[in-house]
C-alpha cells in the first residue's frame, strides 16, 4: 500500500486528498500485546511515513502546493497491552499535522481528534459543518 501510494504521489498526478491506513501497529498490539513485534512494526510504520512525506517532498510541483498532512492514533495502550479502560496510557492517543490553517497546539484553534474531519474538508476548501468540531472548526486554509 505504501509503494502504491508513493508512486502515485511520485506521478505528479493532481490530487485533492489522500488517506492512507497504515494498521499493523494497532492490530499487532491487539494481537501481541506491546511486545519486540508491537515495537518492530511502530519502527515499520515510521519508516512508511518517511517514505511517504517524502514523495509529498519530492513532487514536481511541491513548491507550489499547500499540503496539510494529519497523523493520528484512535487510543492509547497499556504497556502489557490491551485497551479500553479509563487509564492515562488506555485514553492517551496522540496526533501529528501540518499544514496550512493548523496552529501550534498551544493555540485555541489547535487539532484535536474530534476536529480532523473539519480540517480535511477545510483543507479541500469545503467548509465544515461547525458541528462535526469542538471549537467551531478551522480556519479555512489558502486552496493550492
Amino acid at each position: 500500500m505504501t509503494a502504491e501510494a508513493v508512486k502515485v504521489l511520485g506521478s505528479g498526478e493532481d490530487l485533492d486528498a489522500c488517506f492512507l491506513h497504515l494498521g499493523a501497529v494497532d492490530e499487532t498490539a491487539h494481537v501481541l500485546d506491546c511486545g519486540p513485534e508491537y515495537r518492530r512494526v511502530i519502527e515499520t510504520a515510521d519508516r512508511r511515513l518517511g517514505r511517504l512525506l517524502a514523495a509529498v517532498r519530492e513532487r514536481p510541483d511541491a513548491s507550489a502546493e499547500a499540503w496539510t498532512i494529519i497523523i493520528v492514533t484512535d487510543h492509547g495502550h497499556r504497556e502489557e497491552g490491551g485497551h479500553g479502560g479509563g487509564s492515562a496510557p488506555e485514553r492517551t492517543a496522540w496526533i501529528a499535522a501540518s499544514g496550512p490553517g493548523i496552529t501550534p497546539a498551544s493555540t485555541p484553534h489547535s487539532l484535536r481528534h474530534a476536529d480532523v474531519a473539519a480540517h480535511a474538508y477545510a483543507a479541500l476548501g469545503i467548509t465544515p459543518d461547525p458541528h462535526w468540531t469542538l471549537d467551531g472548526g478551522p480556519s479555512p486554509p489558502p486552496r493550492r
